[in-house]
């Protein structure tokens, strides 16, 4: 049995290329969200505002379904059994 992988991840490589990236000019914010992603092993743990700046951060288009939008579908792999 794998060990279960953190939120930081499990991110979708482009996302993680953008989100690192975005270190350079928001430091504080990009490494505060990479901070969360890394404690965290469930996307429902995540809180509104960690989703509105995972979209913000990583460049990926916020989805005009709201489930999808919610629950990061664009954003992450999918969990490994």
């Amino acid at each position: 049995m794998s060990e279960q992988k953190n939120l930081f991840e499990l991110l979708k490589p482009e996302a993680k290329r953008n989100l690192v990236r975005n270190i350079v000019e928001y430091p504080i914010t990009a490494n505060g969200l990479i901070k969360k992603l890394k404690s965290l092993y469930f996307k429902s743990d995540l809180t509104v505002e960690n989703v509105s700046d995972l979209y913000s951060f990583t460049n990926v288009d916020f989805p005009e379904n709201s489930v999808s939008a919610l629950w990061c579908i664009d954003l992450f792999d999918k969990y490994e059994n």
